[in-house]
C-alpha cells in the first residue's frame, strides 16, 4: 500500500481518541504509524467504528475529522478531511527527540559516537526541518507579492 500513498508514512506509536457523535465517551485507540495525509489506526476495542469520526491525536484537544480509507483485520487506514502537517510534523519532531534520549540513557557507553539509529533520527529531524522553512519561505513569499 504505501507505494500507493502521495505522503510517506512514518512509524510511531501514539495514543488517540475516536470521537463518534452517537457516543459519550471516546474510543482510545492507538495510531501506528502517521503522514501529513492519513495514519493508521487501531482500535483498542473490538466497537464499531463509522466511515466518518473526529481523531484527536495524543494530548491534541483538536480533533480532527477523517475518513475510513480502508479497513484491515487489526485496525484501518484513515485519510485526514483536513491534512493536520503542523500538527504532524510537531509530534514527529517530538517523537523524534524521545526516541534519541531514550536510546542515550539505555547505551551511555555510546554516547559519543554515531549509531545507525542516530544518524536516521538527525537524518529524519533535518528533512522535516527543512520542509518547515521550506513552508515558511513559500508563506512569506506570497505574503510579499500581496
Amino acid at each position: 500500500m504505501s507505494d500507493q500513498r502521495r505522503v510517506q508514512r512514518q512509524p510511531c506509536r501514539l495514543d488517540a481518541r475516536i470521537f463518534v457523535p452517537q457516543l459519550s465517551a471516546p474510543i482510545r485507540c492507538t495510531i501506528k504509524d502517521i503522514s501529513t495525509l492519513g495514519a493508521f489506526v487501531q482500535p483498542n476495542t473490538r466497537q464499531s467504528i463509522p466511515a466518518s469520526f473526529d481523531l484527536s491525536i495524543g494530548g491534541s484537544s483538536s480533533p480532527r475529522a477523517c475518513r475510513i480509507a480502508r479497513r484491515e483485520a487489526h485496525g484501518f487506514g484513515v485519510e485526514f478531511l483536513d491534512p493536520v502537517r503542523h500538527e504532524v510534523e510537531d509530534l514527529l519532531i517530538e517523537h523524534a527527540f524521545k526516541e534519541e534520549m531514550m536510546f542515550d540513557e539505555l547505551y551511555p557507553s555510546l554516547s559519543g559516537e554515531l549509531t545507525a539509529t542516530k544518524m536516521r533520527l538527525r537524518q529524519t529531524t533535518n528533512a522535516i526541518m527543512e520542509l518547515i522553512e521550506r513552508r515558511s519561505a513559500m508563506r512569506w513569499q506570497h505574503t510579499r507579492a500581496a
